[in-house]
């Protein structure tokens, strides 16, 4: 399509050079997928030929809601370009490595007997390190289709806890993060990890007791929840590998005598058989990524729908623990007040209401050159189609007026279910918080 669209763009205007068509090839594309028409009846449609004027019209076009209020620099029109090879495999292909790479300080982990165990076929082969095995390698969209195919065992020594990384002068929640891991099996098409992650493959560490004896644990900020929140679930799903790490099996009854910290557990899978083995406490937050079931059956391919994920929810909170629910991120489609309502009016049917401790709320957002990635990996997505700005911190996200009316939406559906769980935002300023009414 890219190719087409390029050999229209020449042959209409064939004085613009190549920054300028670039452009247009761009809007040409977003406005055609956006419409459904054919990227030809398009450019038919418009009938300046000065640049300006043509970029004027189809950038008012494809952006009708803010294109008047916005500065032109708002508008983010990389290079339109494809790769067949780059699209994501949504086949549904369990996690089964066929290659697992391990350093020698890892060799003689429980987590590495647990792997020979369960992947006997597996080629194992002995790193020295993963930066070294790394150095000098080039990752792609290609190598990151690939990643379930590659298993990387190792011992972790830094970073065992960190600060949620959150975007400069956003109002911070006191969220802080263990890092289980790196590398996801689930295929959403939003995710930022595919933008991120530069390893191969699945990383897992051996050490997990190293980390429950940091001292970082018990110098956790409160942030405005007044109490210690540390979570895991920012580079992997916190439990769809619980089977094989039994981490939680170390972390719960740890956590347990830790009665001034609460530990989330954030997934969108249902595996949390170790979880209620472990039993029930209420400092262990069992919490789930939602989204509509619109938005999650198109964008969130291989994991488990939404019902399965609140009927996990409500096993956990029958067997005492905490549970907690994360709308990030959340996408402005068309019928998404439908969509996000009846999404929270099955959380509060199924989950009970007093075991839920916070719900999260964060519109879709995205370093901007995630954008072709996406646009690469899921070519029929639809979440791009909405109208995504760029910011001064050249990240991409909807309009604040946009995003306003979607938190003030959500909040009152979910305290109309009288819920004493705290609702927060995600990466938002002091002032979207107050002019949404959640503080």
């Amino acid at each position: 399509m890219a190719d087409n669209i390029r050999k229209l763009i020449s042959g209409r205007f064939p004085k613009f050079g190549t920054n300028k068509s670039r452009e247009i090839e761009r809007l040409v594309f977003e406005i055609s997928k956006r419409e459904n028409l054919s990227p030809d009846v398009v450019i038919v449609s418009v009938t300046d030929n000065l640049y300006e004027a043509v970029k004027k019209v189809l950038l008012e076009r494809r952006y009708p809601e803010t294109f008047k209020k916005m500065q032109l620099s708002s508008f983010y029109l990389p290079k339109y370009d494809t790769d067949d090879n780059f699209k994501a495999d949504i086949s549904g292909r369990l996690f089964h490595p066929k290659k697992v790479y391990y350093t020698k300080d890892a060799a003689n982990s429980e987590l590495f007997s647990r792997i020979k165990s369960f992947f006997p076929q597996s080629d194992f082969t002995e790193i020295e390190s993963l930066k070294n095995f790394l150095s000098g390698k080039t990752f792609s969209a290609a190598d990151y289709n690939k990643r379930i195919d590659n298993l990387f065992i190792v011992r972790e020594k830094y970073n065992f806890f960190k600060k949620c990384p959150c975007t400069p002068k956003v109002f911070n929640c006191g969220y802080s993060i263990m890092n289980l891991g790196m590398g996801c099996p689930y295929e959403c098409s939003y995710c930022f990890l595919q933008g991120y992650q530069n390893v191969p493959g699945i990383v897992m560490p051996c050490n997990i007791l190293d980390y429950l004896s940091d001292e970082k644990i018990i110098s956790n900020t409160k942030g405005f929840f007044g109490c210690k929140r540390i979570g895991s679930g920012e580079f992997t799903d916190s439990l769809i590998f619980d089977h094989i790490t039994n981490f939680s099996k170390k972390i719960i009854p740890f956590f347990k005598k830790k009665t001034d910290i609460y530990f989330e557990f954030k997934t969108k899978s249902v595996n949390i058989n170790n979880m209620l083995e472990c039993g029930g406490v209420s400092n262990i937050v069992a919490a789930w990524s939602v989204n509509s079931e619109q938005i999650s059956a198109e964008n969130e391919y291989k994991t488990t729908d939404l019902r399965q994920r609140l009927n996990a929810a409500k096993q956990c909170a029958q067997a005492g623990f905490t549970t907690a629910f994360h709308f990030d991120p959340v996408i402005a489609y068309e019928q998404w007040k439908n969509g996000y309502k009846d999404a929270i009016d099955m959380i509060f049917d199924i989950v009970p209401n007093e075991s839920i401790k916070w719900i999260s709320l964060g519109t879709l957002r995205m370093p901007a050159t995630l954008k072709s990635i996406i646009e690469n990996r899921f070519p029929k997505n639809s979440i791009l189609d909405g109208e995504l700005l760029l910011g001064k911190d050249y990240k991409l996200r909807y309009d604040e007026d946009i995003r306003i009316e979607v938190y003030n939406f959500m909040n009152r559906i979910i305290k109309s279910k009288k819920s004493a769980a705290v609702v927060y935002l995600c990466m938002e300023e002091i002032q979207i918080w107050k002019r949404s009414g959640i503080i």
